[in-house]
């Protein structure tokens, strides 16, 4: 049990609060820590998953995308989750790409255009 972790190292060293690993516990993203006299203690390899996590986070993935990366079986079947996890995150970044040049193409024309009130803005840029 010494080389068990306080939730307050874990959280030092992944740089959260505790609250946030309480709420990974409680939502199944990390195991349920060891109680020793009460107070949560986890095992160091913890630090990698959250790391994983982490790096999910920092992708756009959600904490429900992540615990569906981090379930078992690993190995092929955890890599096999992430090519579909990542092509579908691609895809919404296509969707989120061709929005945005729509909606600087319109913000542009309808910056500069001849029209006196924004109904008929609307009206005109809405084709544009």
């Amino acid at each position: 049990m010494a080389d068990l972790l306080t939730i307050g190292e874990v959280a030092t060293r992944v740089g959260l609060r505790t609250s946030a690993l309480r709420y990974y516990e409680e939502a199944g993203l990390i195991e349920p820590a060891a109680r020793v006299s009460g107070q949560r203690r986890y095992d160091p390899s913890i630090v990698s998953t959250l790391t994983v996590i982490g790096f999910c986070q920092s992708l756009g993935f959600t904490l429900a995308e992540a615990r569906r990366l981090l379930a078992v079986p690993r190995g092929r079947a955890q890599k096999e989750r992430w090519r579909e996890l990542v092509d579908e995150k691609v895809a919404e970044l296509d969707v989120a790409s061709k929005r945005i040049r729509t909606m600087r193409r319109v913000l542009g024309a309808s910056r500069d255009c001849d029209c006196v009130d924004l109904e008929q803005c609307a009206a005109l840029c809405s084709s544009v």
